[in-house]
């Protein structure tokens, strides 16, 4: 079996190819072949935060995913199908003309959801 070294590259690895955040059960089922445990995959991705190698993607009204961090600012895009989170390249900026007068902008998160193309192909297969 792997030393956990060797799980934290595999987890890595498989964040850095995957086309958008994963869920730490998602992270478990695609690796599932090499035997890492849940468990695990919970304690390398907290890790993996607190070292600053992983971003915590926050889903609302679902469970965290993960990716690596590093990349360039970015949204998501959630299927409401197959419930796979997707990264949506850029932003539509311009976010400081929306908050009140008096506020300031430390941040935003724009977060879209709807069918990806493979659960529409479905819909209308």
């Amino acid at each position: 079996m792997p030393r956990p070294s060797e799980h934290l590259v595999t987890v890595t690895d498989l964040l850095q190819h995957a086309s958008g955040p994963l869920s730490a059960q998602q992270i478990h089922e695609d690796l599932a072949h090499t035997g890492i445990g849940l468990a695990t995959v919970y304690r390398l991705v907290k890790r993996g935060v607190e070292s600053g190698q992983f971003t915590a993607v926050e889903v609302p009204n679902g469970a965290t995913h993960y990716e690596p961090s590093g990349q360039p600012h970015h949204h998501h895009f959630e299927c409401t199908s197959c419930h796979r989170i997707f990264d949506v390249e850029g932003c539509p900026g311009h976010f400081d003309e929306l908050t009140p007068d008096g506020f300031t902008l430390e941040s935003h998160e724009v977060f879209l959801r709807g069918r990806c193309d493979a659960c529409t192909e479905e819909v209308h297969a």
